[in-house]
């Protein structure tokens, strides 16, 4: 006999608070789930609100199925009590690989289903037995997966955390705290704490081997209704592990640790904020100093008339660290840009300023940059097919000149290195080019390219010097693409090339490959002639010469079993700086996931390995 939302098993569920059974989600009223089940036969008590199940029992109840000879259900205040011998999985389906035998349960509401007597298999081979099993839905609490992972330093260590809901519903509402623990077999800790809400994001690490490490990354954002905002940032890696402990290539490659904290208030043209700003060397020792301190901004900004504008932008900090004198930053920058038709040309200029002013005892430095730029082209465009979305083809050939002043005197303070100006000198640029683009607007789709040839002039050596570019960008299902190169045409040395290419679909099978570098580093580099990079950035493209790579390999073997391999190099000294690779497998029921994951990187010794199972993906 099979019954589904059979009406004496909704009487008997029907009850505040309790989820009842009812027909499948298309029915008319709305319900939290629906229970279907089967059996060979079915006895009510409707006095005692208990029902009775026996002969191949089967009941399925939102992602939950119970399986058993006989069976008992009867209600009570918190929820659908179970009792009898029986198997539970967690997918609906027939078979499932891994099961929880159990001699009582009780599902209540939304989704959670408590276990007495647990005993876990693995296809009928019984491997551990719990007294209790208690499965949480999102918002409510409950255990995180465990965790097995191989340190290449730091030896064997296993773990499991617990999920605590603050507020809000599963979904884009909740916001909850994860705090996770695990012990290495040799002796030590590491712990990990995620706080989310809807609008931040924080992580919070404390490893200890003989040695400690903290890591912190914070960053969110939040607005009233009234225009007041505020917004934090961090970045930090602490303690003597702090380096070699962190297990990813990227975050050890920063050089400063980084934390700011402001409030803000807008208007319809200005914005003002004020708050706190620290910057530390990276992996210093946990009493390391740091300089810290206030730090107050305001900026305008607004239209001039059709086809143009202005802002300014203005931000004054003092930082100290313990011990050394103050050093106060002082950094301004304003833009003023217009546009316009000239029949059938496009006519644009642009006048950017930026300077930084530093002060500290007896000592102080100073940086400035100011450039304009007129550009003219020329924009023609065809479109192919009817419709509201057509195949457009746009051809824009232009001219392009411009002029830049950068200055600098004396040396910035070691927290402010990375803030120093772009390369001083005066430079003018001329150059004529065209770009093309190929694309639909509602599809997201398109195909654009950009060729430059032209001139760089070191006004002060009064030397004019042939230059190149070119840019690519590729947006697709298939096919996604960012590429720019330039380089000196009279120079066999100064080459400048950043570019990440895509070929698959990325939940198919694809390749991902990107490089980054230049030849030289000279004050007049090639890449002053694209047009992004002319009017200056207050910090350096590239540290120095050389060249970087990396590529990524995702293979969904199936629709179940998926890997992924990646790399890191240093092209120029031919050095391997990192390898990952990860293999992922998920039950077409959804019964569990398992994730397998390796690498080495620059800095640690041996292979770094971790496992995680998911009885609840």
């Amino acid at each position: 006999m099979r019954i589904q939302a059979f009406s004496a098993l909704a009487l008997l569920l029907a009850s505040p608070g309790v989820a009842r059974a009812a027909d499948p989600p298309e029915a008319a009223e709305p319900v939290p789930y629906w229970v279907d089940f089967q059996a060979g036969r079915v006895e009510l008590d409707p006095e005692l609100m208990k029902l009775e199940l026996s002969r191949k029992v089967s009941i399925v109840v939102d992602r939950y199925r119970l399986t058993s000879e006989r069976l008992t259900l009867s209600r009570t205040r918190r929820g659908v009590e179970i009792e009898g011998e029986g198997r539970v999985a967690f997918c609906p389906c027939e078979n499932a690989p891994i099961s929880f035998g159990f001699q009582k349960a009780i599902v209540a509401p939304p989704t959670d289903l408590f276990v007495q007597g647990a005993t876990v298999r693995v296809g009928d081979v019984p491997v551990l037995w719990t007294p209790i099993l208690w499965l949480r839905s999102p918002d409510r609490l409950g255990l995180l997966p465990p965790r097995l992972a191989w340190r290449a330093e730091e030896g064997l260590s296993a773990g499991t955390g617990v999920h605590v809901p603050i507020g809000g519903k599963r979904g884009p509402t909740l916001s909850a705290l994860d705090v996770s623990a695990a012990g290495y077999l040799r002796g030590g800790v590491d712990v990990e704490t995620r706080l989310s809400t809807p609008g931040t994001s924080t992580r919070v690490r404390w490893d200890h081997q003989r040695d400690s490490l903290l890591a912190l990354d914070a960053h969110g954002a939040g607005a009233g209704r009234d225009g007041a905002a505020a917004a934090l940032r961090i970045d930090a890696i602490r303690g003597a592990r702090g380096l070699a402990g962190t297990l990813e290539l990227e975050p050890v490659s920063r050089r400063w640790d980084h934390a700011r904290a402001s409030l803000s208030g807008a208007s319809e043209h200005v914005v003002g904020a004020l708050g706190g700003v620290a910057v530390a060397e990276r992996g210093a020792a946990m009493d390391a100093g740091v300089a810290a301190g206030p730090v107050a901004a305001l900026a305008f900004g607004g239209a001039l008339g059709a086809g143009s504008s202005a802002d300014t932008f203005v931000e004054a900090s003092t930082l100290r660290e313990r011990g050394q004198a103050s050093v106060t930053l002082l950094v301004h920058h304003a833009s003023v840009a217009a546009a316009t038709n000239l029949g059938p040309l496009w006519v644009s200029a642009q006048l950017d300023e930026h300077t930084v002013f530093e002060s500290r005892e007896r000592e102080a430095s100073a940086s400035a940059f100011a450039g304009t730029r007129l550009m003219a082209s020329a924009p023609l465009a065809r479109a192919f097919g009817d419709g509201t979305d057509p195949l457009v083809h746009r051809v824009e050939p232009f001219l392009d000149a411009g002029v830049r002043v950068a200055e600098r005197r004396g040396q910035s303070a070691d927290v402010f290195r990375a803030l120093e100006a772009a390369p001083t000198g005066r430079l003018a640029l001329g150059a004529a080019g065209v770009s093309s683009a190929l694309g639909r607007d509602g599809a997201r789709e398109a195909l654009e390219v950009e060729l430059r040839g032209g001139a760089l002039g070191d006004l002060d050596a009064e030397r004019v010097e042939p230059a190149a570019g070119a840019e690519l960008a590729a947006d697709s299902e298939w096919v996604g693409a960012r590429v720019e190169s330039a380089a000196r045409l009279d120079s066999d040395r100064e080459l400048y090339q950043s570019g990440r290419l895509r070929f698959g679909r990325a939940d198919a099978l694809h390749v991902e490959g990107h490089v980054t570098g230049g030849l030289d580093d000279a004050p007049l580099g090639a890449r002053t002639l694209l047009s992004d990079h002319f009017a200056g950035s207050v910090r350096p493209y590239l540290e120095r010469a050389g060249w970087s790579a990396g590529a990524r390999l995702g293979v969904p073997w199936t629709r179940q079993l998926a890997s992924e391999v990646g790399t890191e190099a240093d092209v120029s000294s031919a050095r391997l700086l990192a390898w990952r690779a990860a293999l992922g497998y998920r039950h077409p029921c959804g019964c569990f996931s398992l994730l397998g994951r390796t690498g080495q990187r620059i800095g640690r010794e041996g292979l770094d390995v971790d496992v995680t199972l998911d009885l609840m993906p």
